[in-house]
């Protein structure tokens, strides 16, 4: 894992290919969350010819829930890797609207984690949607705040690639999103608007 992590913080990858690095730490994290779904033997066409597989339980499909516009590839590597999933993609500030987290597990996806304030109200609108279990996966956090977040959210699963005991908040190049999305010389991310 460190070795993936470490490549989406050298400077010269952006663009597509820190999307595909952010993928690959999403499909990393995916791991112990596909791991406490619920399933169930389902058949399945073996090459050998019919078999017994696993699929899923019915009704209890995971909603991954991509904070955009950072976590949104983060998201898509998890995703791969829990295709019964739903992807939703998430606005700060949005509602949750209709989505059925009653009996599901609902994965909260970021890719940094810093003051914890878009975490938190999402994890305080999901909590009396009755989601059967809450999972905030992202590709860093600073360690205080999770620290905080750990407390705070008890029935929580906070699943973290990597731990930064440092805090910023970037602008421009250094911000996560302009990185991602080839907007760092944009004014909106320069704070020029």
């Amino acid at each position: 894992m460190q070795l993936l992590v470490n490549t989406t913080r050298q400077v010269e990858v952006a663009g597509p290919a820190l999307a595909d690095a952010h993928r690959a730490v999403g499909r990393c994290l995916a791991g112990p969350i596909a791991q406490a779904l619920p399933l169930e033997s389902v058949e399945i066409q073996h090459v050998v010819g019919a078999s017994e597989g696993v699929g899923v339980r019915p009704g209890h499909e995971p909603i991954i829930l991509a904070v955009m516009r950072a976590g949104l590839f983060v998201a898509e590597g998890i995703w791969s890797c829990v295709p019964a999933g739903a992807l939703v993609p998430h606005q700060d500030g949005e509602s949750l609207g209709s989505i059925p987290a009653q009996g599901r597990t609902v994965i909260v996806v970021d890719s940094v984690i810093n003051t914890g304030r878009s975490i938190r109200r999402l994890l305080e609108m999901l909590r009396p949607a009755g989601a059967q279990s809450i999972v905030v996966s992202a590709l860093v956090a600073y360690g205080p705040t999770l620290e905080t977040l750990v407390a705070e959210y008890a029935d929580v699963t906070f699943n973290i690639a990597r731990v930064s005991q440092r805090s910023y908040v970037g602008s421009g190049s250094t911000d996560t999103g302009a990185r991602l999305f080839g907007t760092t010389t944009w004014a909106g991310e320069l704070g020029m608007v």
